[in-house]
């Protein structure tokens, strides 16, 4: 005789935004997060869509040592269109809630470890730069015209822009970390990388590259 049971569920959404769950799990599914404990939260506090067209993601899997970026073409106007992109990764799910005034797109996920997150404009000249040293700290500097603008950045993460106009020339160095380290400059118009190496960890590098007008680029360190 085949018997029947009743499980009731307690579910308690303590956040203030609409967070996507798995009840039951499953392995075979990349947006599931069932029982994933690790929140990633990118504060867009202020930013409206205006003529941004491209978004970049760094991730890697949970076990993998260094990060690759997703590029998704964006047509939106909305930041919940900029969630809709997110979500087509298949890489768990995003959603946003806000927190003492401030807005944030989350993601949790045990699976897959994220880091910076951009929504551009491809059609402007800019550099921007995201270093991850792991929890271990570092030290990396960029020169513009072989004059130091941003120097000894030492915490475990750091992310921003660099002024920046065509014919610039840019240096990339690091000048310490006790991890292997990739370092990698990405044109976001092209869509090609100029460098993506990996180094020792006692290894230092420099890496020079010339600024085209109209193009954007992303120098990232990781360890």
């Amino acid at each position: 005789m085949i018997t029947s049971e009743t499980i009731s569920f307690n579910i308690n959404n303590t956040t203030n935004g609409e967070v996507p769950v798995s009840l039951f799990g499953n392995y075979g599914d990349p947006m599931d997060n069932a029982n994933a404990s690790t929140r990633y939260s990118w504060d867009i506090t202020g930013f409206s869509v205006t003529n941004e067209n491209l978004i970049l993601l760094q991730y890697k899997g949970a076990n993998q040592t260094f990060f690759q970026i997703a590029t998704l073409p964006f047509s939106g106007t909305t930041i919940a269109e900029v969630i809709t992109a997110l979500n087509s990764l298949n890489l768990g799910s995003f959603f946003i809630t806000t927190s003492g005034g401030n807005t944030y797109i989350n993601n949790y996920n045990d699976n897959v470890a994220f880091a910076n997150l951009q929504i551009i404009n491809t059609g402007t000249t800019s550099l921007t730069y995201s270093w991850n040293f792991n929890g271990i700290g570092g030290q990396a500097q960029i020169d513009v015209n072989f004059i130091p603008t941003i120097v000894n950045l030492s915490p475990t993460f750091a992310s921003g822009s660099v002024a920046v106009v065509g014919g610039d020339t840019i240096s990339l160095s690091k000048t310490a970390s006790s991890l292997p380290t990739n370092y990698a400059v990405y044109d976001i118009t092209a869509g090609a990388y100029l460098v993506n190496q990996n180094v020792a960890p006692t290894v230092n590098f420099l890496f020079n590259f010339p600024i085209v007008a109209n193009h954007s680029y992303l120098a990232t360190i990781t360890a």
